[in-house]
């Protein structure tokens, strides 16, 4: 649709021409939807993001997940006024803007979530209790300072046992912290959250912050999607829902390639119901890989990269100081594996809330009325738990997806 013209007189008395945006219906703005036509709208206003997307602070391939839609429930969960909010209002001011999108009549649910969204703001929901962070930080430093004072006193094989639970409890509570930190949700401040994930995430865990900052952001905009969504794509090792592997296997659009049923995978995924702890054991490995592929990839945009690396390199360094000082390469080895693999509770408390939920196939979650995709995506993909408060410390708040997953 042509844009509008019509002439409007200023104060003094001068005509002059403004040009009115088109107005289009969803169904013109869901044909903008590649690299090279990028269009989307918040707040009915409709962006070409098409040049600007290479340039968002969050990756562009979230963009590139929402080209086409209506990501206004998406923007304002990621874009509070605590944290990126004020910034991102600030760069729509300078983005083209080159349509309105037509007006739909508002649903009683659209209404409420907006309501429950400002007043969740208005009440300081999402200020940050100081007291909390510096009893957290305290905790961790005790698990710390007692997996490293149980390592170096080890002598037998049932106290480097001890040291490997302390130390692995270390690294499980610290991703909850890295967590945060990947939402900007501790200071509110891109860069000081940035340093704050480096410090728990690569220089005391091993684990990138760019790496799960870029999937986890990836995972929370497509939640369960079996094509977008990182988080479910594990061939050829699990699979949550037959569309992974009926039609031979699965594009994924976030890594760029296509998931394979092949012999291997039917195979493992025949049994992975017996395999899934087992994998789980030694998943946290596979983590500090992808963390170094990510960072050594230059054709990704990645905050700090060099500081990250230089992280990266010290915790391998650190970690092996540390196990030298078990007396025998035994111990060390002992040490080493039964850590990470109970560490690997973490990936099955993840794995949790969304593997035994529905899926669908694309970016959007068809089917939903004009502004509810995202509340209703959200909340059909994602579970709580019910851990019972004796137990909420040790899941560090990811118990409760729903409401994390439409409030991050």
């Amino acid at each position: 649709m042509p844009p509008c013209s019509q002439e409007i007189k200023t104060p003094k008395g001068v005509n002059i021409k403004v040009t009115a945006k088109p107005v289009i219906t969803l169904d013109e703005l869901k044909t903008h939807n590649t690299k090279n036509s990028l269009w989307i709208s918040i707040d009915d206003k409709v962006y070409d993001l098409t040049k600007w997307a290479a340039h968002h602070p969050g990756g562009e391939h979230l963009l590139h997940n929402l080209g086409g839609q209506d990501a206004s429930a998406v923007y304002h969960a990621f874009h509070t006024s605590h944290g990126s909010g004020i910034k991102a209002e600030k760069i729509l001011r300078n983005l083209s803007h080159v349509a309105t999108l037509a007006p739909h009549t508002e649903s009683k649910l659209e209404v409420d979530f907006r309501e429950l969204r400002e007043k969740i703001e208005r009440d300081g929901m999402y200020d940050t209790s100081w007291t909390f962070y510096l009893g957290l930080a305290l905790w961790l430093s005790t698990i710390l300072g007692s997996a490293i004072y149980l390592t170096v006193t080890a002598d037998s094989f049932g106290s480097t046992l001890l040291a490997a639970f302390v130390y692995a409890l270390f690294l499980q509570q610290c991703a909850f912290v890295g967590h945060d930190t990947a939402h900007n949700g501790i200071t509110h401040d891109r860069k000081t959250d940035i340093l704050i994930g480096i410090v728990v995430g690569p220089l005391l865990t091993g684990i990138s912050t760019s790496w799960w900052k870029r999937s986890h952001n990836a995972h929370h905009v497509v939640t369960n999607s079996v094509m977008y969504d990182p988080d479910i794509q594990h061939m050829p090792v699990f699979a949550i829902t037959d569309e992974q592997f009926k039609n031979g296997g699965t594009y994924s659009k976030y890594h760029n390639k296509i998931f394979h049923f092949d012999a291997a995978a039917k195979f493992l995924i025949s049994y992975q119901h017996y395999l899934f702890y087992p994998i789980m054991a030694f998943a946290r490995w596979n983590l500090y890989v992808q963390s170094w592929l990510l960072l050594l990839n230059f054709d990704v945009v990645v905050d700090m990269r060099s500081t990250e690396i230089g992280a990266m390199i010290f915790y391998p360094l650190s970690l092996a100081y540390l196990a030298s000082h078990l007396p025998s390469a035994s111990l060390v080895f002992t040490f080493l594996i039964v850590s990470h693999m109970l560490a690997g509770i973490l990936h099955v408390q993840i794995c949790i809330s969304h593997f035994t939920m529905p899926t669908y196939s694309g970016a959007s979650f068809e089917g939903a009325p004009a502004g509810e995709h995202f509340i209703r995506q959200q909340l059909h993909t994602s579970m709580d738990l019910d851990s019972g408060w004796w137990n909420d410390w040790f899941y560090g708040g990811l118990q409760w997806q729903g409401g994390h997953h439409i409030f991050p």
